[in-house]
Formats: structure tokens, C-alpha cells, sequence
């Protein structure tokens, strides 16, 4: 039988409670220490009211706040969190013009929230605000000055003063017109708007030699229906004379030599004319007591008839013709021929067609046909050849 000494039994229970020892100690070992990360630790939000958010990083177990340290800027939920999450807080309008700075304290740091001011209305000045020029005209710039988020536009309220740049911009800028050199003995006035406000411009006469004589050759002119040509006149006058050309209706166009100094030419041209004759005068003014000259312009014109004025038709319809008889006025415009006037023939009705290619030249028969007419009622239509009409009836069923 062995026998165990005392000592050796201490030794053994030593060896035997050892590991119980390690076990106790690894079950009250301390939990790791909480750190945390922001996404963000400046934020900056428009003057409307609007929200802000921070997204905290941490650990489950890790507790931490969020405060703010203004009233306009209120945290949303509870101050106290756990694990990560996400911080906001709402922030009022700043009805005000200036910013505002507040802090977010979120896990103990520091986030700096601006808020931007409301803008104030945009003002907007001219430099300068108006300015001069002799009869010359020439080229000229004024400046637009207003903040820089302030957009505007530019327009010239006179056909004389024409803008080369500067028509619209953002901030401050500068508009460049040109000024038309003014060949009148008055001085004239005109004005550009720029971010609505006023620039004002005068131009001085041109000053008029004292002993200015004008004649203008020819002041006749007698034309056919159709001119493809421009008609032209010479004014002599001397340097530095004035005058202006324009006519007195509508189918007058004056092509160059509106308006001029000294020597010059006035061309004009008049539209095709297939109605009756007619008169106009291109009016030549420049500023002396005798007031000017009137180019007179006769334009010849077509006469027309017709061989039937009324034709009937039954309820059946059918076929049907007249004539169209032309004449130019005066006759020297209507060629060896005498068949120069142009026209057409057009129905107001459906059930009138023409059946004759249109237009026709001279003397020319008309051709149509009517349709049936299923109706009871007779029915009445009108063919229209220039100035003359002929009336076309049908009988009903």
C-alpha cells in the first residue's frame, strides 16, 4: 500500500485548483473601451427650413448623446443612444439676411451647422446714366452694377441705336451699342433699358450748309403691269445736304436711297398689277423752305369682261363655259398681241369646279362643270374673274 506524505498531498491539490483559477479570471475580464466616428463635423444648410443628419459609427454596447445648443436648431428623438445610429436635428427658416453658426455635440463631438441668410432684393444702378454724341454717332459701353447673383437683360427702345454685346448678363457687366449717324438738321433722342432701368441717349443735327439747292431727274415714270426691275432717280445737291425718300403706298418699295447727304439715287420698285391702273408718288423731302419733290409713278392696270354675267343650270348639273375678255390700260402695255393681263377664274362654292388651268393670259374661255344638285330647294353659286363676277344658279329636284 503507498502512503502519501502530507506535503505531497498539498502539492497535489495545488496542481488541481489551478485551472479553476484561470476560469474565474477570464469571466470578469473588462469590456473593450467605446470609440466613435462621424460622417461629418461641419454642416451647411440653406436659410428654408430644413434638416440635418450625422451618422455615428461605434459599437453595439457603446452609449452616447446628442444636444444642440440653439432653439432654432432642435434635435429630432431622444438625446440618448446606443450602438451606432444616425443624429439629426430640424432646423427653423432664418428669416434673417445674415448667416447663423450652431454646434451639434454628438458622442462628445463637436459639429460645427451654418445656415445661410435670406438674399436680399436685387438692386441695380447704371454707369453712367445717359449720354451724348455729335451728328456722327459712333460706338459707346455703360456698365450694369448689381450683385453678383442678380440676372438681367438689355433692349434699345429706338431704331437708330443698335446693341453689339451686353444684351443680358448675371452680376455686374457692361452693354456696348453703336449710335446711327443722324442726317436731320433736329436733334434726336433715344434711350436703351438695362435691368429696367433707363439709359438715356441724344444725338445732335446735322448742321445744314445755308445755301443747299436740291433737283431730282426724272419725277416721271409710267410703267407697265409688271416691272422686274428697280426704278430709279438722281438727286444733285451739295456735300453735306440732306434729303429723305419714301413712298405713299403700299405697293411702293424704295430699295436704296431712303435717305442721304449730298448726291445720291433713289431706286424704287413697284409690286405686278393686273386690276385697274394706278397712281403713287415716292416723296422727296429735304429741309428747306420748298419742302421737296414728288416722283410720280403711274403704273398701267387690265380691264376685264365677261361674255355672260348669269348662266342656269338644271338639277342634273352638267357642263357650262364663258369668255374672258382683257384689255390693258393704257394699250401700249398689252404687246403686239394684246393678250398681257393675268388672271384666274375661282368658285366660292364645292359644287362648282373649274376645269380650266389656271392662271390664264389674254382672251380665254372659262370651263366648269356643276354637280348634281339632289335638293329641292335651286342653289346659287358665283365664279370670280378679277373684278367681274358671274352668277351661276341650279334648279332643285
Amino acid at each position: 500500500m503507498w502512503r502519501i506524505s502530507h506535503r505531497h498531498l498539498a502539492s497535489i491539490l495545488v496542481l488541481s485548483l489551478a485551472p479553476l483559477a484561470c476560469a474565474e479570471k477570464s469571466v470578469t475580464e473588462p469590456a473593450p473601451a467605446c470609440t466613435f466616428t462621424l460622417s461629418a463635423m461641419s454642416l451647411t444648410v440653406p436659410a428654408e427650413a430644413a434638416s440635418a443628419s450625422v451618422t455615428v459609427e461605434t459599437a453595439a454596447h457603446c452609449n452616447w448623446t446628442v444636444t444642440s445648443d440653439r432653439g432654432w436648431m432642435s434635435v429630432n428623438g431622444i438625446p440618448a443612444r446606443i450602438g451606432p445610429g444616425i443624429a439629426s436635428a430640424t432646423l427653423t427658416e432664418n428669416t434673417g439676411e445674415s448667416p447663423r453658426t450652431g454646434t451639434l455635440t454628438i458622442a462628445g463631438q463637436a459639429v460645427a451647422v451654418s445656415q445661410g441668410g435670406v438674399a436680399p432684393p436685387c438692386s441695380f444702378r447704371l454707369e453712367p446714366g445717359n449720354a451724348s454724341w455729335p451728328h456722327e454717332g459712333g460706338s459707346g459701353t455703360f456698365s450694369v452694377i448689381t450683385p453678383e447673383r442678380c440676372a438681367w437683360t438689355a433692349r434699345s427702345n429706338t431704331s437708330w441705336i443698335t446693341l453689339t454685346s451686353g444684351q443680358q448678363g448675371t452680376g455686374s457687366g457692361t452693354v456696348s451699342y453703336t449710335v446711327e449717324r443722324n442726317r436731320d438738321a433736329a436733334a434726336r433722342a433715344g434711350t436703351i433699358t438695362a435691368a429696367e432701368q433707363t439709359f438715356s441717349i441724344t444725338e445732335s443735327g446735322e448742321a445744314v450748309p445755308v445755301n443747299c439747292e436740291y433737283s431730282v431727274a426724272p419725277i416721271e415714270f409710267n410703267v407697265c403691269m409688271a416691272v422686274p426691275y428697280n426704278l430709279t432717280a438722281t438727286i444733285t445737291t451739295q456735300q453735306g445736304c440732306s434729303w429723305t425718300a419714301a413712298p405713299d403706298a403700299s405697293w411702293v418699295t424704295v430699295a436704296e436711297g431712303q435717305s442721304g447727304t449730298g448726291p445720291g439715287t433713289i431706286a424704287f420698285r413697284v409690286t405686278d398689277n393686273w386690276d385697274a391702273s394706278r397712281h403713287a408718288n415716292v416723296m422727296v423731302r429735304w429741309p428747306t423752305p420748298t419742302a421737296g419733290q414728288n416722283l410720280r409713278v403711274a403704273q398701267a392696270g387690265c380691264r376685264y369682261a365677261v361674255s355672260s354675267s348669269a348662266i342656269s343650270i338644271s338639277a342634273t348639273g352638267g357642263q357650262a363655259r364663258f369668255d374672258v375678255i382683257q384689255q390693258s390700260d393704257p394699250l401700249e402695255c398689252g404687246g403686239p398681241l394684246q393678250n398681257a393681263c393675268l388672271w384666274r377664274a375661282d368658285a366660292d362654292v364645292p359644287w362648282i369646279t373649274i376645269t380650266t388651268s389656271m392662271p390664264q393670259a389674254g382672251d380665254n374661255p372659262v370651263s366648269f362643270t356643276v354637280a348634281a344638285n339632289d335638293g329641292t330647294a335651286a342653289r346659287a353659286g358665283t365664279i370670280k374673274v378679277r373684278d367681274k363676277v358671274v352668277v351661276v344658279t341650279q334648279s332643285g329636284r
